[in-house]
């Protein structure tokens, strides 16, 4: 492996404003072997350098720990000399080039063109895991235990899968880590790299047919801050949804990425071309029901036990809008237990609105009457 070359990073940031980075650690790998590791506080963009409780709850890092580290200015050209040049690598690459991109344009500062790699990309890929976030791809790879969310300890240990999967599987360059993908060909044959229908998570035919998402046909739009798509489409599968790549006349639910996953609620806007074409079949009257990340994440974490343990931030984010928060340590302000959602733990009602129990209890009170009676 003496021809591996790169350098692993990551990000932390201090809001869900991409820009707002607070932290970077570093990594250097030279010919299949780290080299060297550094990592520092970075004072976020201004106007977006607020704090957050639950990225504070997530990485640790609270505003008074920022007040004398370097601003992103200073930061970015310390990032670029380290790097010297290199591929940058990062597990799910598509945040930390996002962050990187977004504190240049909020610092008012020109993007530098840097080559962004994903290890998780190469996870998925080259190992057989249902859940490829960074622990779990280091547990498999038999990598030491690590701090998640210390952004120097991330990229560490991005370096180390990297090389651990080039170890066992023979590639020893950029290249075969990560092969160019074909060009789409033109004509009849245009569509054969896409996935099939078939190819998504199926409903559970045996999933709890009053659970919201049961018999729902669900699309996903934008990006998701605490699951990965695959894993969001096979837990909605598990609670009894179909998955569609496409706005169609059967879709039911319009799952919005935002990058605040803690709004209240999402409306269908003209942001992508899903969300366009939605708009669309709405107008001709059909019903299409616009879900947040905060409300998918409250449907599915009760259920999720069955399909995979959910992640931390998944756990954080999955209490309804306007409950207490669940109990985590490192925040007092949200130390308040969680809540389930409302949908899921309301009674049972009759057609006219009355709960059920009190219906039935009307039933035998007037069958008490009648016996009386008699």
């Amino acid at each position: 492996m003496h021809s591996l070359n790169f350098t692993a990073i990551d990000f932390e940031t201090a809001n869900s404003k991409r820009g707002s980075v607070c932290a970077v650690g570093l990594t250097k790998v030279r010919a299949g072997v780290v080299t060297e590791s550094q990592g520092w506080l970075i004072r976020p963009p201004a106007g977006i350098d607020h704090f957050d409780a639950r990225n504070i709850s997530v990485h640790g890092v609270r505003p008074q720990d920022v007040l004398g580290a370097d601003s992103w200015r200073t930061s970015l050209q310390r990032i670029l000399d380290f790097a010297a040049g290199d591929a940058l690598v990062a597990h799910n690459a598509s945040f930390d080039r996002s962050v990187f991109r977004n504190a240049c344009l909020e610092s008012s500062l020109e993007v530098p063109e840097v080559e962004f790699r994903c290890s998780l990309e190469l996870a998925r890929r080259q190992l057989d895991l249902e859940v490829n976030r960074l622990p779990q791809v280091a547990k498999a790879l038999g990598l030491s235990s690590f701090r998640h969310h210390d952004a120097g300890s991330d990229a560490e240990t991005c370096a180390n899968a990297v090389l651990a999967i080039a170890r066992r599987d023979g590639l020893s360059t950029l290249e075969l880590l990560w092969p160019a993908k074909p060009p789409k060909s033109s004509g009849s044959h245009r569509y054969r790299s896409e996935p099939a229908l078939a190819d998504l998570p199926q409903p559970n035919a045996l999933a709890d047919p009053s659970h919201p998402l049961f018999g729902q046909v669900v699309v996903f739009t934008g990006e998701l801050l605490t699951l990965e798509r695959p894993e969001a489409m096979a837990q909605i599968a598990h609670c009894g949804a179909a998955n569609a790549k496409n706005i169609t006349k059967k879709t039911t639910m319009l799952v919005i990425g935002r990058q605040d996953p803690h709004s209240a609620r999402v409306d269908i806007s003209t942001d992508s071309g899903k969300e366009r074409k939605a708009l669309q079949y709405v107008e001709a009257g059909q019903s299409i029901q616009a879900v947040s990340e905060n409300q998918l994440l409250a449907w599915l974490v009760p259920a999720a036990g069955a399909v995979g343990k959910p992640t931390e931030e998944a756990a954080l984010l999955a209490t309804p809008v306007g409950a207490a928060a669940p109990v985590v340590e490192t925040t007092p302000a949200l130390e308040a237990p969680a809540v389930r959602p409302a949908a899921i733990e309301a009674p049972a009602a009759s057609a006219n609105g009355a709960p059920l129990e009190l219906v039935a209890a009307g039933i035998l009170k007037l069958l008490g009457s009648f016996r009386r009676s008699r």
